[in-house]
């Protein structure tokens, strides 16, 4: 805030934003640097016990943030969400439902659609951002 370059005027900081008509900004290391416990984390992890932290930078019809995961794999029946991730560390591997996989890596962008079913296996403890449209 004030001199920092990274908040436009008026916005509060991360964790407390409101959803204005201001754009909004943020450095990604500063979100990384401010994660809290994510709690959306998945029940039933099969593989490890990865621990999963998430910062956001806004809320509401559309989410954005950062998202990071340490080693470990769990289903997924049906995602919740649409969401846009682009890798900026680490390694994932995803299974579709039909087999097919894909394994992903630091620059690599994907998107999961509300309903997807398959498989996350985080294979080196990862870093994206995110971006959910409900």
């Amino acid at each position: 805030k004030g001199s920092d370059p990274f908040f436009a005027k008026g916005v509060r900081p991360l964790f407390d934003l409101e959803v204005t008509m201001e754009a909004v900004f943020s450095n990604v290391d500063r979100l990384f640097g401010q994660l809290e416990p994510d709690p959306d984390r998945p029940e039933d992890i099969d593989v490890g016990d990865p621990e999963m932290f998430v910062g956001s930078l806004t809320e509401g019809a559309i989410e954005s943030g950062v998202w990071t995961c340490s080693v470990g794999g769990w289903p997924e029946t049906d995602y919740a969400v649409n969401e846009v991730m682009v890798m900026v560390a680490g390694r994932l591997r995803i299974t579709n439902e039909d087999g097919s996989v894909h394994e992903l890596s630091a620059g690599d962008m994907f998107f999961l659609p509300k309903g997807w079913a398959g498989r996350w296996d985080v294979l080196e403890d990862m870093k994206k951002i995110y971006f959910i449209v409900e």
